[in-house]
């Protein structure tokens, strides 16, 4: 079972989100102060090689059982909570 919530993908084999061409996208150097900071948190500028199309893709897509991952996360810090609380409980009383 693969336990990453986020994976990622290969945007250069992506289709350009206004023209559908397949594998024309390459990345793009950053043109002001917002699109640098943007590039901090994974949010890369790219431009289509046909049409121009000029914008910024997140490079992750969720993992198809992402649901199931967070659930068996949030239980397995449930129970971590509780056994720390039973342990605190009866180590100081």
């Amino acid at each position: 079972m693969n336990t990453k919530l986020f994976i990622r993908r290969n945007i250069h084999l992506n289709r350009c989100p206004a023209c559908n061409s397949i594998a024309t996208l390459r990345r793009s150097r950053s043109r002001n102060f917002l699109e640098r900071a943007l590039k901090l948190i994974s949010f890369k500028p790219y431009v289509c090689r046909e049409c121009g199309w000029r914008g910024k893709i997140f490079p992750f897509k969720p993992a198809k059982n992402i649901l199931t991952l967070i659930l068996l996360y949030t239980l397995v810090v449930i129970i971590s909570v509780y056994i720390v609380k039973r342990f605190l409980i009866s180590y100081f009383n």
